[in-house]
């Protein structure tokens, strides 16, 4: 996928009107690449052989455009970063995050038109459900934020990891403010246990 779409860099109002278009492009990248990894795998397995797949996703009744929230808050950490001048703000509009998020049902019906698999098992999870909210600390959430985003921003800005860290942690310094976010904006995880057809 080119960088031809300027996701964060634009102003606000911009950005919000492109945001379908920018979503619809992941989607048409995620359905492409996803179609080719299960082509892939199926070639890898024997008959009968078994895979379970793990990603990011929504639910069915969930917006595309509600999901991209995490993308939001690395945008919003970022454009700290840039207007502090920490990070280019060139390099900063030119930077794109290219994930796209599946509902359970774009995932079930990618996997039923690919054709190699049969669906043993999909479930939709919220991996903070259950947890005890002590846990929930921003240290631990810019902890996976890092993980997750690390070597798309080293890449694109070079070693600012440290001042990524000490803008996302100011951004929840307020107690609960972490908490508030994450429950207005619920994450799930897709899970689905696949045999080969």
């Amino acid at each position: 996928m080119s960088n031809k779409i300027s996701a964060y860099g634009m102003d606000e109002h911009a950005r919000r009107e492109s945001l379908p278009m920018v979503l619809g492009t992941y989607a048409q990248q995620f359905r492409k690449d996803f179609t080719l990894s299960l082509e892939l795998r199926a070639k890898e397995l024997v008959p009968g052989g078994r895979m379970v797949v793990s990603l990011p996703g929504r639910r069915s009744d969930d917006l595309a455009s509600k999901f991209s929230h995490i993308w939001e808050v690395l945008a919003q950490i970022l454009r700290v970063m840039a207007s502090e001048g920490v990070i280019d703000k060139l390099k900063f509009e030119s930077f794109y995050v290219p994930m796209y998020a599946p509902s359970d049902e774009e995932l079930r019906e990618l996997i039923q038109e690919e054709g190699s698999f049969s669906i043993s098992e999909m479930r939709v999870h919220d991996p903070t459900n259950g947890v005890d909210s002590t846990l929930i600390v921003p240290s631990r959430f810019v902890t996976l934020m890092r993980a997750v985003f690390e070597p798309i921003i080293v890449q694109h800005f070079g070693n600012v990891m440290d001042e990524f860290v000490r803008t996302a942690e100011q951004r929840w310094s307020q107690p609960g403010s972490l908490q508030e976010e994450l429950a207005g904006n619920p994450r799930v995880m897709l899970v689905v246990s696949l045999a080969k057809a």
